[in-house]
């Protein structure tokens, strides 16, 4: 039996050989796409791409970050925050 990523972040769930050979690899690439999409979007509003990190590392997007005095996710007071800027994905023409 092995182990492959669900598209929850740091869940698994175990597949038998039999299954993943049914998995298409396009099947894959929409569930890492997924689990990117996840991962990259806010802690807080779940729908904003983080824009920010907190001193205590917590990601955010800024509009949530904004009115901070502690973070939502370890209660650590805020007196810095941080923009950040992740690069725009590829263009399908590229």
């Amino acid at each position: 039996m092995e182990d492959i990523n669900d598209i929850r972040l740091g869940s698994t769930i175990p597949f038998t050989d039999q299954e993943l050979q049914k998995l298409t690899a396009l099947e894959i690439i929409k569930a890492e796409n997924q689990k990117m999409r996840i991962f990259l979007s806010c802690r807080i509003c779940g729908i904003n791409r983080i824009s920010c990190v907190l001193q205590c590392g917590h990601l955010t997007c800024w509009n949530c970050a904004d009115p901070l005095v502690c973070c939502l996710v370890c209660d650590t007071p805020i007196t810095n925050k941080y923009c950040i800027y992740l690069h725009p994905p590829y263009s399908m023409e590229n």
